[in-house]
């Protein structure tokens, strides 16, 4: 799998800026920017890395929960969508659809970065499920730089399963159609942003 090309990191101020290429912030250096927010928090990573699944290798197999550069005290990993023009919505990159439970039937958008599952709170709300912890159950997360998708456990109390198999530890990688087991509920995941199409790449199709 791609390593992840650009250290998209914070500053304290909470400017973006890749490591790679700047040694400190230049938005600070330049003392002209606001500050902004931190759009993603990140979740819990590392631990045991997951049992491998029939038909998949996840020797590769990145947390895209943890710092690049744990060393780096300036701020973590953020994973933000630089060709969005400012202000504008967050585009879809894909979807969770409730094939089984309380929700069955709702589909739930997911968009770059982070995108946390809970019952109460969370980018992805699913309502009516009461195994499901109120915040942070779990997350969903697109990487652009390497145009995949990963999902890891977070505070739920339940086991986290894709495809029948517990997701212990770091992320595991998700493909189109896998089938995600949280609480009582089903979901079945499809990407739309991938190796075929990305909004970075102009919303362009290859083939």
């Amino acid at each position: 799998m791609a390593e992840i090309l650009q250290k998209i990191i914070s500053c304290p101020k909470g400017h973006y800026y890749d490591a790679n290429q700047y040694d400190r912030c230049p938005l600070c250096a330049s003392g002209t920017f606001p500050e902004t927010e931190d759009p993603f928090s990140p979740g819990n990573g590392g631990g045991d890395r997951p049992r491998e699944q029939p038909g998949r290798n996840f020797s590769n197999t990145i947390d895209p929960l943890t710092p690049t550069n744990p060393g780096n005290n300036m701020g973590k990993t953020q994973f933000v969508d630089v060709d969005a023009p400012a202000g504008a919505p967050a585009p879809v990159v894909g979807w969770l659809v409730a094939v089984d439970g309380p929700c069955r039937g709702t589909d739930y958008r997911i968009h770059t970065g982070y995108n946390y599952i809970g019952r109460e709170t969370g980018d992805i709300r699913i309502q009516g499920d009461a195994a499901i912890s109120a915040e942070k159950d779990a997350n969903v997360t697109y990487v652009p730089q390497t145009k995949r998708f990963y999902i890891a456990h977070e505070l739920g109390k339940n086991v986290l399963l894709v495809n029948d198999l517990p997701v212990i530890g770091g992320g595991v990688e998700l493909h189109n159609y896998d089938r995600i087991t949280i609480g009582n509920t089903k979901l079945l995941f499809v990407g739309l942003c991938g190796e075929q199409f990305s909004w970075a790449d102009g919303g362009k199709t290859d083939g």
